[in-house]
């Protein structure tokens, strides 16, 4: 093989020496969550999140539950206030908010969004999770996206 031909290979190949695993988690989210523990914050908004005496229910409760389950990891629950809810996700205290959070959230600059796992009128339900977890947030919108006609027929009068 030509040397030009051996320089052209190791030049393409460089950028692709770096990437062990993709979407990333900066801090490692995912990895940390997986078979540990799930830190979760809620705040209650009927029928997506239920405060009870015990754990929430609700639409959004029971699919942290079932997705936690995914993970093999327990979940923390945290219940307050979205402000505060907000701020504690910004701040990686926990690993993600429910609380019946559509796309026009004023925090979506600071939190990443799952994309909308269901629309109720002209309203597009996500979840909240921190920042740059991409790997994190990728695994949670596939989990919602197969459960998407199990959520549309819980919605759907």
């Amino acid at each position: 093989m030509p040397m030009k031909h051996v320089i052209l290979l190791i030049v393409l190949c460089l950028p692709a020496w770096g990437c062990d695993t993709y979407p990333k988690d900066p801090r490692n989210t995912l990895k940390t969550a997986t078979g540990g523990t799930l830190r979760v914050g809620y705040s209650e908004n009927p029928p997506w999140v239920i405060k009870t005496d015990s754990v929430p229910t609700g639409i959004e409760a029971n699919l942290v539950k079932a997705f936690a389950a995914t993970l093999k990891a327990q979940v923390a629950w945290h219940n307050d206030t979205e402000q505060n809810l907000f701020e504690d996700l910004e701040k990686q205290k926990l690993h993600l908010v429910i609380a019946g959070i559509t796309d026009n959230n004023p925090w979506k600059k600071k939190v990443g969004l799952t994309r909308p796992f269901v629309e109720t009128g002209e309203k597009k339900h996500v979840m909240a999770a921190i920042q740059g977890e991409n790997a994190f947030i990728v695994r949670l919108e596939r989990f919602l996206h197969e459960h998407e006609q199990a959520i549309n027929a819980r919605v759907q009068p």
